[in-house]
């Protein structure tokens, strides 16, 4: 399992990867702190998971840059990760072609874990 984890937060970056870590054997996870250094590694090597931030400072992820991304790696499953509420959200994402959005909220571990037994 090759997963990209994009996110500004140093800390939001640790648990998630800590979760992934739990929920998947050797799991190859890469890492970055905005969509840059992100589209970059997304133009060198594929990927099966890119958990994606919406808000940073070096430029908010928009369902726009969902489809690019899809339009480079067709098969990765995208999920969106946000402190944004999920209720107004989530839609535009999954209409965009994310697969799920997780909330940053107390539920965190609880939403990632039920997010890859559904799709993986």
């Amino acid at each position: 399992m090759k997963i990209l984890v994009v996110d500004d937060n140093e800390m939001m970056r640790l648990v998630i990867k800590g979760c992934l870590i739990n929920l998947f054997q050797l799991p190859e996870i890469y890492e970055a702190s905005d969509l840059a250094p992100a589209f970059k590694l997304l133009k060198q090597q594929e990927f099966d998971l890119l958990i994606l931030d919406i808000n940073m400072p070096g430029g908010d992820s928009n369902p726009d840059q969902v489809r690019e991304i899809l339009k480079l790696q067709p098969e990765l499953k995208i999920c969106m990760f946000s402190g944004n509420d999920k209720n107004t959200f989530e839609q535009i994402y999954l209409d965009a072609g994310a697969v799920g959005f997780i909330q940053k909220d107390d539920s965190i571990l609880q939403n990632t874990t039920a997010f890859v037994q559904e799709y993986f």
